[in-house]
């Protein structure tokens, strides 16, 4: 794509990516929500992540300079937390599930996160959300 063809659609770079953030927003959501446990979902989770790496990697450097930035992916992170805490809702409380969503929700994104800058070994999804799962349902998070 030209420089050119690009502001052609979108008055900036910032303007391109904000459109890149909702779609990764949307895609997140949707497979949360199609997701049918919760380990289902983590995977999912990673999986989309994986494919919108590169939209990671410029979230977190445009979250410390942009606060309307800051304040949309803490509404993507509310919602996400409301889809996986219903998975959570059986051994913990309505309160205690939402918190615990949270706090797998910012594993997720710092594991994505260190994953799509070669921080650490790249693993497969299913054994990533294995681990995850066990730490709450058996280990730290119970």
């Amino acid at each position: 794509m030209t420089t050119g063809a690009l502001y052609g659609h979108f008055d900036s770079k910032a303007a391109l990516f904000e459109e890149l953030f909702q779609l990764y927003g949307n895609k997140i959501t949707s497979a949360l929500d199609a997701g049918t446990s919760l380990e289902a979902q983590l995977v999912q989770w990673i999986e989309v992540s994986r494919e919108y790496c590169g939209v990671l990697r410029a979230s977190a450097g445009i979250l410390q300079r942009r606060p309307d930035h800051a304040a949309a992916r803490r509404r993507l992170r509310e919602a996400c937390a409301g889809l996986m805490a219903w998975h959570l809702r059986g051994p913990l409380t309505q309160r205690d599930a939402r918190l615990v969503a949270r706090i797998l929700i910012d594993v997720l994104d710092q594991y994505t996160l260190m994953e799509s800058m070669d921080r650490t070994e790249r693993r497969d999804a299913v054994d990533v959300a294995a681990a995850l799962h066990g730490m709450v349902l058996e280990g730290v998070y119970a």
